[in-house]
């Protein structure tokens, strides 16, 4: 009877034991658990202040964009008008004493070509004239002939897309699309100090993928995080909230001879 008792009482004991170990592994899995998703919580919550930050990033360079074609505006084409009229004053007097020279005309054209020029670049850093004709890739390729003009490299551009894989953007995603590929050229043409470039465009399965090529100085993915998080300035950032907007992906590629920059658009943008 003792025996039997005892037997009772460790297996009482045991099954004790057993409820006590799996309460235990219960209560370690629910704290592992709630660790885990306090720490994703903890990273949403990082990824979106940096998204935060990306987006005023964005709209404060949208800010800037416009004070500088302002000043652009004030500063450089109201000037060559002010004089162009001074001038035209001075000949409509010289014209009524018959003293008019028709040599000083040749002045006030060049004050024309000045402003002409000034207006063109201001239109082309608001919209450019044709990108709402033509499409994004037509005024890309404009602005890559118009930077040649004063500098010093050869140009290669290779389109190997339909008009309607273009053209299946609406228009306003095109501008984005324009914007982010500006942002990407102007980095390229400051810093690489390249002797050629290559822009190719190709539809690959259910994306569009931009590739700017070059035989300059170039960057990694990882080497654009880093002057991303410590630059004062605008520019990277403003690139990576326009690209997250596009949901799209810019990748940094760098070799021994060549250095690009591959921008892939999905077409559910």
């Amino acid at each position: 009877m003792q025996s039997q008792e005892n037997i009772a009482i460790l297996i009482v004991v045991g099954c004790l034991a057993m409820l006590v170990l799996v309460i235990a592994i219960i209560m370690f899995v629910a704290i592992y658990q709630r660790k885990i998703l306090l720490k994703e919580a903890k990273i949403k919550l990082i990824e979106s202040e940096k998204q935060i930050d990306l987006f005023k990033a964005s709209v404060q360079a949208e800010e800037q964009q416009k004070e500088k074609i302002a000043n652009n505006l004030h500063d450089e084409i109201n000037p060559l008008l002010t004089l162009l009229k001074q001038n035209l004053s001075k000949h409509r007097l010289q014209a009524q004493k018959n003293t008019f020279d028709p040599d000083t005309l040749k002045a006030d054209s060049e004050i024309i070509d000045k402003a002409i020029e000034g207006i063109r670049t201001t239109c082309m850093d608001l919209i450019p004239s044709f990108l709402f004709e033509f499409g994004f890739l037509k005024s890309i390729e404009d602005y890559i002939y118009t930077h040649k003009q004063h500098e010093n490299y050869s140009v290669e551009i290779e389109n190997n897309t339909q008009p309607q894989d273009i053209n299946v953007f609406d228009k306003q995603t095109q501008l984005a699309i324009y914007r982010v590929c500006l942002e990407i050229l102007n980095n390229i043409f400051k810093h690489s100090a390249c002797k050629h470039f290559k822009m190719s465009v190709q539809k690959n399965a259910e994306v569009l993928i931009l590739e700017f090529s070059h035989d300059g100085k170039g960057v990694t993915n990882e080497d654009i995080e880093i002057y991303t998080e410590k630059s004062k300035g605008l520019g990277l950032k403003s690139l990576k909230a326009r690209a997250l907007i596009l949901n799209a992906k810019i990748d940094y590629l760098l070799s021994q001879n060549n250095a690009s920059v591959k921008l892939i658009i999905p077409y559910t943008v």
